[in-house]
């Protein structure tokens, strides 16, 4: 089986997807979408596509058979049932959706259709990541382990980032990855989520349009069985021009481990290992390949459209915890 792919939306990560797909032999991006004509028309011409403004259009383009879905959150879901009542499979940029409703939407439209649907995860693919989760499962780090991120960030370009009706804001658009990874890494469900959030983006002139603030800063905890617990601080509310910075470590009781100048370093207390670290896999090039590799052999796919919905119920918990004050049951 050859795949005739369709890529909606033609912005950054449909720019990263496009050649993601285009890198296999097996692949041909045959059609592209974007509302804005001049981001449509580069894409398509860089790919050699059909461009289209209306992603109807682009997915009944002849032969399509798998889409990418790169548009603002508040349209995946309806792009990705358009796809699979259409007999395609389709990867999901993260998050799946906006709404539990819109999740489901989706992933029952693949399983009454027949096809697939993958939430583009890629985290899971990062090298360090990978490593974390092999020294957990031979029990390297000892008993509960605690998982910290942190991702600081001036305020986005992306101004659908910062928007509730868009994209949600970075405790929907980008704490996801965490909630998947926590999950990943153990193997660990999520039982509660505890947060605590601010908007910091308002006031600043970036976002002079945004009337419809996210929150943008937020602080959240969330506690898995096996005794887990997924600490994370995001904030995209910075003022322009600050630098910000990222951190993360997975911490146990026999040892740390965080990635340091490109090697994993793994304290034990009477010695440091720095474990060599393979290059990372462009963009979602581990999505897709896990798409094609479940579309072909009939196998699960590692990262489901209900891997989607579970990062995205963390997310909505998380809000509403910061809503109530109160720690919210999952």
């Amino acid at each position: 089986m050859d795949f005739r792919v369709a890529i909606i939306g033609c912005g950054a990560m449909g720019s990263q997807h496009a050649p993601a797909w285009a890198a296999r032999e097996d692949a041909k991006v045959v059609s592209v979408c974007d509302l804005l004509e001049e981001r449509r028309n580069a894409l398509a011409e860089k790919m050699g596509a059909t461009a289209y403004q209306r992603y109807q259009d682009a997915i009944t383009h002849y032969g399509v058979n798998v889409i990418s879905v790169c548009t603002p959150v508040c349209f995946h879901s309806e792009i990705a049932v358009f796809a699979a009542e259409h007999g395609c499979h389709v990867l999901c940029e993260k998050p799946l959706a906006l709404t539990l409703e819109e999740a489901d939407a989706a992933i029952d439209a693949a399983k009454a259709n027949g096809v697939l649907l993958s939430t583009s995860f890629q985290y899971r693919g990062f090298p360090r990541c990978v490593k974390y989760k092999e020294l957990f499962e031979h029990g390297a780090f000892g008993g509960p382990i605690f998982m910290r991120f942190a991702d600081v960030r001036e305020v986005r370009p992306k101004i659908a980032m910062h928007r509730k009706s868009m994209n949600g804001g970075p405790v929907i658009d980008m704490a996801g990855h965490y909630f998947d990874l926590a999950r990943y890494i153990t193997g660990e469900e999520p039982v509660s989520v505890y947060a605590r959030g601010h908007v910091f983006g308002r006031g600043k002139p970036r976002l002079a349009e945004v009337g419809d603030f996210a929150i943008d800063a937020a602080t959240i905890e969330v506690s898995m069985t096996g005794g887990h617990v997924l600490s994370a601080f995001i904030d995209w509310g910075m003022p322009e021009g600050c630098k910000g910075f990222t951190d993360e470590a997975v911490v146990g009781p026999a040892m740390w481990a965080k990635e340091v100048e490109g090697k994993l370093a793994v304290d034990y207390g009477d010695r440091v290992e720095h474990l060599d670290l393979p290059p990372a896999p462009p963009g979602p090039t581990v999505r897709v390949n896990g798409l094609v590799a479940s579309i072909r052999d009939g196998a699960p796919l590692e990262v489901a459209g209900e891997d989607g919905r579970i990062a995205l119920e963390c997310s909505l918990a998380a809000l509403e915890s910061i809503e109530t004050g109160k720690v919210v049951t999952l």
